[in-house]
């Protein structure tokens, strides 16, 4: 397996999307707590091991540990990952970004680095197809500054599907090795929290 050695790569920043409905699991999934620690605490920590900073995109109550940390909102008329994405892109055009949702909770560093030892000149993104069945994963990805003028006009035509990059020149879609690839399950309902340490919060200053 490629990786690359656990240091900060200065050009690329780590971006944590909230502010989904989470009609399903009917509480905030950033909140909710794993072994002391929130997913997005435990998600920015993991990311701050390998990129310069660590911002928010999207709407939605934070931690007290984590208010300091830059955010922006979601690009007003998209929805998806789309909208935080390409407000990262504006909001920083210099720096290229690691993606990732709030709400997977079996990510580590291991992922980030395989995604990281992707890179190349050319390459405008690293979405993973997991399954190796076509279908690519948009968070836990990686995306280089110059996609941005894609995403721009992605999103006035709009095509808000983020998969319609995965047939795009320099648009790679690996599997990641066997070990990694349950860093991309992501948690939607309750009932998916069965047999996982997570729990919902229990001091007031983290529901919203």
């Amino acid at each position: 397996m490629t990786t690359i050695a656990p240091s900060i790569v200065p050009d690329v920043w780590g971006c944590m999307l909230i502010g989904g409905k989470s009609r399903r699991m009917g509480v905030p999934k950033h909140l909710l707590v794993q072994e002391g620690l929130t997913w997005a605490e435990r998600t920015v920590h993991l990311l701050g091991q390998l990129v310069q900073q660590v911002i928010v995109a999207g709407a939605g109550v934070l931690p007290p540990s984590l208010l300091s940390l830059p955010r922006v909102a979601d690009v007003e008329g998209l929805a998806g990952p789309l909208a935080g994405i390409l407000a990262a892109l504006r909001a920083y055009p210099e720096v290229s970004w690691l993606v990732v949702a709030c709400d997977q909770p079996d990510m580590h560093q291991e992922a980030l680095q395989w995604l990281l030892a992707c890179r190349e000149p050319g390459v405008l993104a690293v979405m993973p197809d997991v399954a190796g069945n076509g279908r690519v994963e948009p968070l836990l990805a990686y995306y280089d500054r110059s996609i941005r003028p894609i995403l721009e006009e992605m999103a006035t035509s709009g095509h808000l599907r983020m998969n319609r990059l995965q047939s795009l020149p320099g648009v790679k879609t690996p599997r990641p090795p066997l070990p990694l690839r349950t860093a991309w399950r992501n948690i939607n309902t309750p009932v998916d929290l069965v047999g996982s340490s997570a729990h919902l919060p229990s001091t007031p200053c983290l529901r919203g």
